[in-house]
């Protein structure tokens, strides 16, 4: 945003150069990127300040805004200084003795919180003071006519946007703000001409100016029908000054490709107690300009739910603490006077405070307290000549960096891509449904920047998802077999009013080849499978166990489990948006990941010299036995020489009975010190096959 340092020098006053002005706005949280000297119409020195705004503060978007701020940190930098800003109208005008406004205002949605206008009757054009038009070339806007030059300055002067209506189109002179979906027939094309071009389709969710006939006058205020709005000599108008939603002025401005000179202004969360004394402010220049006799109605406004000042309470302990010094509670109370906050009740650890309301940014404690430090100067605030280090206690090849990094690698030498989604997260049926599976809540943004993606993530699936869909859409003549992804992000959830973030690793497979057979599904489901498997290998984790799992977004999963606790859980998505294809899912606990790899000592065994020895054995057994029940019984067996388990096939229904199944699993022999004789193999095999009689009830191949 670009200011005129001698258009702020007409609020307020002081005696310090460009330089000392712009070390001052850096210090409070205004950064100034650069400063161009420029020549005014009095052949005067002024000065262009490009300054970058935080996306916050609202309040300064406009010069009167940036000299009350200023002022603020001059006053408590004890500089002589006086803001002359305060009266930017006629106190003593007589309201009662204007016209009444012909115009009738009614707000049919909530989503406009205010609206407030005047009617002026007979305006003249005349020429533009040279004055204003210096100020507005500054600004880089075109002069239009006196009219429109006027509202121009008074939107760069307070930050707030006006809009007008030829007031004889209106039709009864009623003015109704509603959503485009709740017109009459809303499927009939309209006529809606925006700069040199016509709007030919509008959202039916969009906010809509019409008057009592249903005619188009504006969306939202800021793409205005030129129908209405063209301006003639002594015509009556209608200036309208409202306040809506900024989540719907953004969406309606990004949708329609708004690139007017004010639309900085859109978008931005204003204060609607601005709009009658920024109209009071449209009013004093338009007296003093045009003329002093100028025929002007009363405001007529409409305000729906009014914005009152918000009080916080704020303990001195706290400020102390965050501020890492204690000031002087004098000085704490005089930095919240300049800033316009006021005390209304003070006790020796607390203050009550009231907020002002075009304050938009102040709304907790912990904001009060950064603006006291803004003021007090973060400069002030002396740190130790010292730091304390403690450096880890092992500090080697085990630490986080060098593990990811060669889970990445491993990942993308499988054909993986790495993405980065946004945590923030429309709160859907997908998300009801996963917490209330888990019996978590979700986390709520305060203040997001889309209304639409308000919450955070509770899963990595869903930005997953996501990723598969676009590149699916836009590229699904081109992927021939899979999509790979991953991720390590961060998931959030509250459970029983605790706040939980925790880091997760996922990992999806877009099978592009599927058909409706088993043996596609398994063959891609163990694909993903073998992956985590590999994963868990090459860190040395080999000790794990695997369970069926239920999970509301996942079907056929399992889940794997390290020292009784849960490492990760897998298994193909349910209801996705493609049809006869089908997406795996894996979800590491990441922090549990890393803090099992840190203990494992991993130690190098040589391959064995010696030849492995493989048999099969096929057996049967009850159906609610699990592959992973035997395996973990015969490891448990301890045999010195097997040294691998593997499931070779399986098989059920045929002539085989409901409730049982058929293993055919595969046993891998190896002696690091001698041959394996056959002998020695037969014997082991006869234990399992004892063993397996014994626990499970098994039948071997040839007894059944």
């Amino acid at each position: 945003m670009k200011i005129s340092y001698n258009w702020i020098r007409d609020y307020i006053s002081f005696k310090i150069n460009i330089q000392k002005v712009s070390d001052i706005l850096t210090d409070i949280g205004i950064s100034v990127k650069n400063i161009k000297t420029i020549i005014d119409y009095h052949n005067k020195k002024d000065y262009l300040i490009d300054l970058e705004i935080p996306a916050n503060r609202t309040d300064i978007m406009s010069h009167y805004g940036i000299a009350r701020d200023l002022y603020a940190a001059l006053k408590y930098r004890g500089y002589n200084t006086q803001f002359i800003g305060y009266d930017l109208y006629d106190n003593k005008w007589n309201e009662e003795l204007w016209i009444d406004n012909p115009v009738e205002i009614f707000i049919k949605n909530e989503k406009c919180h205010r609206y407030s206008g005047i009617s002026i009757f007979q305006l003249k054009i005349i020429n533009t003071p040279i004055w204003m038009k210096n100020r507005l070339n500054l600004m880089n806007i075109s002069i239009t006519n006196s009219i429109i030059d006027i509202i121009n300055f008074v939107s760069y002067e307070l930050g707030i946007s006006f809009h007008f209506f030829d007031l004889d189109k209106i039709n009864n002179h009623k003015i109704f703000v509603k959503k485009y979906c709740d017109i009459s027939n809303n499927k009939k094309l309209r006529r809606f001409t925006w700069n040199d071009k016509i709007l030919k389709k509008i959202d039916q969710n969009d906010l809509v100016i019409t008057d009592s006939n249903e005619n188009l006058l504006s969306i939202a205020g800021i793409i205005n029908n030129i129908r209405y709005n063209s301006y003639k000599n002594k015509q009556n108008i209608f200036i309208g000054c409202a306040c809506f939603d900024p989540f719907l002025l953004q969406k309606i401005k990004k949708k329609y490709n708004v690139k007017t000179k004010d639309s900085f202004l859109f978008g931005k969360e204003t204060d609607p107690n601005q709009t009658i004394f920024s109209l009071k402010r449209l009013i004093f220049l338009l007296k003093q300009i045009v003329s002093k006799d100028l025929k002007i109605s009363k405001i007529v406004d409409v305000y729906l739910s009014p914005r009152y000042p918000n009080n916080i309470k704020i303990y001195y302990k706290k400020i102390f603490n965050i501020l890492g010094k204690k000031i002087i509670k004098r000085k704490i109370k005089e930095i919240l006077s300049f800033l316009k906050i006021s005390i209304h009740f003070e006790t020796e650890s607390f203050l009550i405070i009231s907020i002002p309301t075009y304050r938009t940014d102040l709304k907790r404690d912990i904001d009060v307290i950064e603006e006291i430090l803004r003021m007090y100067g973060i400069n002030k605030i002396r740190t130790c000549n010292y730091m304390k280090i403690f450096p880890p206690h092992s500090f080697h090849y085990k630490n986080e960096n060098i593990i990811r990094n060669i889970i990445y690698n491993q990942l993308i030498s499988y054909g993986f891509n790495e993405i980065i989604s946004s945590p923030m997260r429309s709160y859907n049926q997908d998300s009801i449904l996963l917490n209330s599976f888990f019996k978590r809540d979700k986390i709520e943004v305060i203040n997001p920047i889309n209304k639409d993606y308000n919450s955070l993530r509770s899963s990595m699936l869903f930005g997953m998802l996501d990723c598969i869909k676009k590149n699916y859409n836009r590229n699904k003549n081109i992927i021939k077999k899979y999509i790979k992804l991953f991720e390590l992000g961060k998931i959030y959830y509250k459970k029983h009013d605790i706040s939980y973030e925790k880091s997760c690793l996922g990992i999806s497979i877009l099978d592009m080849v599927f058909k409706k057979d088993n043996q596609y599904f398994y063959n891609s489901f163990l694909h993903l499978k073998g992956i985590i498997e590999k994963l868990f290998k090459r860190m040395g984790i080999t000790d794990y166990t695997q369970k069926h799992s239920q999970h509301p977004l996942l079907d056929k999963g399992i889940s794997l489990f390290y020292d009784h606790k849960k490492l990760a859980e897998l298994g193909n998505v349910k209801n996705h948006f493609l049809e006869k294809k089908m997406i795996f899912y894996a979800e590491i606990d990441w922090k549990y990941f890393i803090s099992i790899i840190k203990k494992i000592n991993t130690i190098f065994y040589p391959f064995s010299k010696y030849p492995s020895s493989k048999r099969d054995l096929s057996i049967l057994i009850n159906k609610s036995i699990s592959f992973e029940e035997l395996y973990q019984s015969i490891k448990r067996k301890e045999n010195s020489i097997i040294k691998n388990i593997d499931i070779y096939d399986i098989y059920e229904f045929g002539n085989i009975s409901n409730s049982q199944k058929s293993y055919t699993i595969s046993i891998l022999f190896e002696n690091d010190k001698e041959t394996l004789t056959e002998k020695l193999i037969d014997s082991s095999m006869e234990k399992i096959i004892f063993f397996l009689k014994k626990e499970f009830k098994a039948k071997i191949r040839g007894d059944y």
